[in-house]
């Protein structure tokens, strides 16, 4: 068998790699949509709606900064940083190692 005809064995639905996918989807899903509960606007539906209707791992890791904006909106800034790297972790070992969160450095001179 080559490589090729294994991962396309382990992606059919149900099995291996797609099902696991589609699980992490939906966990990291149900995590950004919990941080929008309790709060209310045509802002907050709007985000609700792309988290809900995102179909993969990397469309959620790019809503991330909408949610951010938004949570600051309706909240502390602070807080809704916390909270982002809460669900920056639950993507760790799924994205391209070139979409990971990266640390900003200030340089001084």
């Amino acid at each position: 068998m080559t490589l090729r005809r294994i991962f396309r064995f382990l992606s059919l639905p149900g099995l291996g790699l797609r099902s696991m996918a589609d699980r992490r989807i939906s966990h990291i899903r149900g995590a950004m949509l919990s941080l929008l509960k309790g709060h209310s606007g045509n802002e907050i539906r709007r985000v609700e709606q792309r988290v809900q209707f995102a179909d993969n791992l990397e469309a959620l890791w790019y809503l991330r900064q909408d949610l951010v904006a938004t949570l600051t909106a309706v909240g502390d800034e602070t807080v809704a940083r916390q909270q982002i790297l809460r669900i920056n972790n639950l993507f760790k070992g799924w994205l391209p190692s070139t979409m990971v969160a990266r640390t900003h450095h200030r340089f001084t001179a």
